[in-house]
């Protein structure tokens, strides 16, 4: 007799109409596992965070398929380079939305690494990101309501420093 896994089970109890976060309490483990498992056995799945796959979405996302790897530096760094490849390749066909999803891979591999505590690994892909932040062409706006006392120039410069890759990255794309 076979003996039931985890798998098995979250498979039959989506199965049964229960939600992704009702088999991962029953099943003590979290929503993106049962969200992976439904996924790779080609079940649908309503449920998405930052570490769940989903299928190929448009040709962008079919080239970065596999692509994101952070086992240790090296497979972090290869990672980077085929992300790199492709942003150049994007580069040469001006097609700026395909070097916007390569930023985007680099951004989300971070995350990823930093979410599972590997931050050697995640240091990989922020350097790559924020050398490949293109503000050279990014219009000048002030995002802040006009001030009473107006400081200067070099006091609202610094503190561009102090914003998260995150919200830099949303910043200047």
């Amino acid at each position: 007799m076979k003996r039931l896994t985890k798998k098995d089970l979250a498979l039959s109890m989506q199965a049964s109409g229960r939600t992704v976060e009702e088999i991962a309490q029953a099943l003590k483990c979290t929503p993106s596992y049962v969200a992976n498992v439904l996924i790779a056995s080609g079940k649908p799945s309503d449920y998405s965070d930052l570490y769940t796959s989903s299928i190929a979405q448009n040709a962008y996302a079919r080239m970065f398929n596999g692509v994101l790897r952070f086992k240790d530096v090296q497979a972090a760094t290869e990672s980077v380079a085929r992300i790199d490849s492709l942003f150049h390749q994007f580069e040469a066909e001006r097609d700026r939305r395909g070097q916007h999803q390569a930023q985007l891979m680099a951004l989300i591999g971070k995350n990823r690494a930093e979410g599972i505590g590997k931050l050697a690994e995640a240091k990989v892909f922020s350097e790559w990101l924020v050398s490949h932040l293109d503000t050279a062409h990014a219009v000048a706006c002030d995002l802040e309501a006009p001030a009473e006392n107006e400081r200067s120039a070099a006091e609202k410069e610094s503190d561009y420093g102090q914003l998260s890759l995150y919200d830099a990255v949303l910043a200047f794309t």
